[in-house]
């Protein structure tokens, strides 16, 4: 199809609505295409279609006593020109089916683009753990802690009150004879 965009610009786009292992098909193919160079977009939406006297065949919000409605999805790659859409209508009696292999289908690309573990850090932790477990280990469970045992923040808090103490004794000697 060959669509006009203002100021004289051309915006070609292929379209097409396939079945649903089609669909899949060509998604993974256009996952597979796209991979470095830019986006795969999906978007799903509910399919209410008119009968032949017009009126819907399942209620838009979804109230109950109304048919199961029917899923549409489309695709299309982040080209602004030349872009690729397909599209698929799935039945609701074909639903799970397709569910678990466009969820197989994700899941697998989306596995291949998450980033990969710091195995050297995860080593680094895993060689200070086990050297915790053998100090334990050699000190019979008890944990020897060097230096002292709070910190500067105890002895500040603790000297200001000691300060205090002997404040409220002055002054309870110099009111008291």
């Amino acid at each position: 199809m060959l669509f006009e965009r203002g100021a004289g610009r051309r915006c070609y786009v292929v379209l097409m609505r396939v079945d649903a292992d089609e669909f899949l098909s060509r998604l993974e193919k256009l996952f597979s295409e796209t991979k470095d160079k830019h986006s795969v977009f999906v978007t799903v939406k509910r399919c209410v279609r008119a009968g032949a006297d017009g009126v819907a065949s399942a209620h838009p919000d979804g109230a109950s006593g109304a048919a199961p409605a029917s899923v549409l999805f489309r695709a299309t790659d982040g080209k602004s020109t030349g872009r690729t859409k397909i599209s698929t209508v799935v039945a609701p009696d074909h639903m799970l089916a397709f569910r678990d292999a466009y969820g197989a289908l994700v899941r697998a690309q989306l596995a291949e683009a998450l980033k990969k573990r710091d195995k050297a850090k995860e080593r680094r932790v895993d060689k200070l753990l086990l050297a915790s477990r053998k100090k334990l280990e050699e000190n019979g469970g008890r944990v020897l802690i060097r230096g002292a045992k709070r910190g500067a923040g105890r002895r500040q808090r603790m000297r200001a009150r000691q300060r205090a103490q002997k404040l409220r004794v002055q002054r309870y000697a110099q009111a008291a004879p």
